[in-house]
């Protein structure tokens, strides 16, 4: 009995956050611009009926290299396996891929279905054109919390159109040129700023790091030290 009474008085253990990847697509400008971002459906218990960009957590794996990988020296290990799991959240989320049509090395293989899906497609993984925005945690008091990676592509090298998923709702080029998608929240709103700003070769890196506990905190992602970067297109 004791020991039930201790267990209760004890501090509740906080939920770790697990590493996770998303990536913002954009297209156009000025007034035509659009980023590629759909619903969660309102039945899943994390966030449901929110906007988000594809994305999710890194899996086992994100791990293990793709055939169609080429000039990745940009991103050191656990970069690149957020990179990997951005893009594969996106084909799995949006059914698009970010790459260019190319033929795939043969020295290389993975039995990961996203590999073979780049690779059966004869698509070139562009992970040379990803440009690191910076990451944000879950807060704390979330029963499930994520520490998330925010990439920018180009609406130029996403190849397929997007559709619907099970995991995504109303999955389209979202008009952002003219009104913002208020429908996201505060930290995916903040890293579409300033996704957008790097893109107009407006924001020099570094990336930044986006918390919130019992307050705000946004400052120099260290990550970035390690990250080459990226002209913009």
């Amino acid at each position: 009995m004791n020991d039930v009474i201790e267990a209760a008085r004890a501090k509740p253990r906080g939920v770790q956050a697990r590493d996770a990847a998303s990536l913002i697509l954009l297209r156009g400008t000025g007034r035509d611009l659009e980023v590629l971002a759909g619903r969660r459906p309102m039945h899943v218990r994390f966030m449901p009926g929110v906007y988000v960009f594809p994305g999710g957590a890194v899996d086992a794996e994100d791990r293990r290299p793709w055939q169609t990988e080429i000039d990745i020296d940009s991103l050191p290990p656990r970069l690149l396996r957020c990179a990997r799991a951005a893009l594969r959240e996106t084909w799995e989320e949006t059914g698009v891929f970010f790459g260019h049509p190319g033929d795939a090395p043969k020295t290389l293989r993975s039995a990961s279905p996203v590999a073979e899906a780049y690779a059966e497609a004869g698509v070139v993984a562009a992970f040379d054109r990803l440009r690191y925005v910076g990451r944000a945690i879950t807060p704390a008091r979330v029963f499930r919390r994520f520490n998330t990676r925010f990439f920018l592509g180009d609406g130029a090298d996403v190849v397929g159109e997007p559709r619907q998923t099970d995991e995504l709702e109303d999955v389209r080029w979202h008009p952002i040129g003219r009104a913002p998608l208020d429908a996201l929240r505060d930290v995916s709103q903040f890293m579409l700023e300033r996704a957008i700003a790097l893109r107009h070769g407006d924001l020099s890196p570094p990336p930044l790091f986006y918390t919130v506990g019992s307050k705000r905190r946004i400052i120099e992602c260290r990550e970035a030290l390690a990250v080459r970067v990226v002209p913009a297109p």
